[in-house]
């Protein structure tokens, strides 16, 4: 299974997506123990991918309402 981090067009949208799908997943509580592990770590990373691009939007918004 390809990871959705090694995709070099991952977006904001596909990442929110990919989350909201594991987060289903977990609160099922259909996960195997030998999964969930590794579902946490994905999703820890698309949470910092996330929160990267937010960062990164929220400073050029003000770039551009400053200019």
């Amino acid at each position: 299974m390809t990871s959705y981090m090694e995709n070099k067009e991952l977006t904001y949208e596909t990442a929110m997506e990919r989350l909201e799908t594991l987060a289903r997943e977990m609160e099922s509580g259909d996960v195997a123990i030998d999964l969930l592990a590794t579902k946490l770590k994905e999703a820890q990373r698309l949470l910092t991918f996330c929160k990267e691009k937010l960062t990164k939007a929220d400073e050029e918004v003000k770039k551009l309402l400053e200019g």
